[in-house]
């Protein structure tokens, strides 16, 4: 049976495209990158959770992304938002024993999603349908836990962005 299901292959397109423009982050203006990622990251979420993966594999496949990677995904995305890029989060496990505001950043929650969209890509790209399958379990895993919150909030806070009057550093 072919790792390739509808479902599968339309994870995989949202998770190729997501990550392109992610990667192209700087050439975009603020508002146009506000109003794109807020279109973008709604499909994306919906994609991920019509996804079925089978079991997690005993050992995780290769990570690609690397901290240079990443930081310089992260880093493009803080720099077109620039104040923007900051947001209360309400919904950290931490807050409930936290005396102090907890703050989140868009290009951190976006850099995170990229990373596990971008691993499992690499790994499809390959061309072994069981790797492939193993990086997507690990994938949508990992979306369940941790990065699909991380989109949720970044979804959120550039929501609040998008319905704000324009701010200065447009």
């Amino acid at each position: 049976m072919s790792f390739y299901t509808k479902e599968k292959l339309e994870f995989l397109t949202m998770a190729v495209e997501t990550c392109k423009f992610l990667e192209h982050a700087r050439a975009e203006n603020k508002r146009d990158f506000i109003t794109k990622t807020t279109r973008l990251l709604p499909l994306l979420y919906l994609k991920t959770a019509l996804v079925q993966p089978n079991e997690l594999p005993d050992n995780e496949p290769e990570r690609f992304v690397t901290e240079t990677d990443y930081e310089q995904i992260r880093a493009q995305i803080a720099d077109v938002l620039g104040s923007d890029d900051d947001y209360l989060d309400s919904f950290s496990p931490d807050m409930a024993f936290s005396e102090t505001t907890l703050y989140a950043t868009i290009s951190e929650d976006l850099a995170d999603t990229y990373q596990a969209l971008k691993d499992f890509a690499v790994c499809c790209q390959i061309g072994n349908d069981d790797l492939s399958e193993e990086a997507l379990a690990v994938c949508i895993d990992d979306f369940r836990n941790r990065w699909g919150m991380r989109l949720l909030g970044a979804l959120r806070a550039l929501h609040r962005v998008s319905v704000s009057p324009a701010t200065d550093d447009e």
